[in-house]
């Protein structure tokens, strides 16, 4: 079985970030974060901007208190 060797350049190893321009290298992005520490739940968002302009967002959200079953029925029905 023959193997193929890649040389690996200093671009090649430079984390790429998907947005909604494109695929773009990590150097050229402004990374950001904030935190939402509420009764009921906390929220990290994180994201990247390009020349001030948010190209990728994203939300995690934790619960911190589960809902009754009967409760959230109730709003649904």
């Amino acid at each position: 079985m023959d193997v193929a060797c890649v040389e690996i350049t200093e671009a090649a190893v430079e984390p790429i970030v998907y947005t909604i321009k494109g695929n773009l290298p990590i150097s050229q992005l402004e990374y950001f974060f904030w935190w939402e520490d509420e009764e009921n739940y906390m929220k990290f968002v994180q994201g990247y901007k390009l020349n001030g302009e948010v190209v990728k967002q994203e939300a995690h959200v934790y619960m911190k208190k589960g809902q009754d079953l009967g409760v959230a029925l109730e709003e649904n029905s």
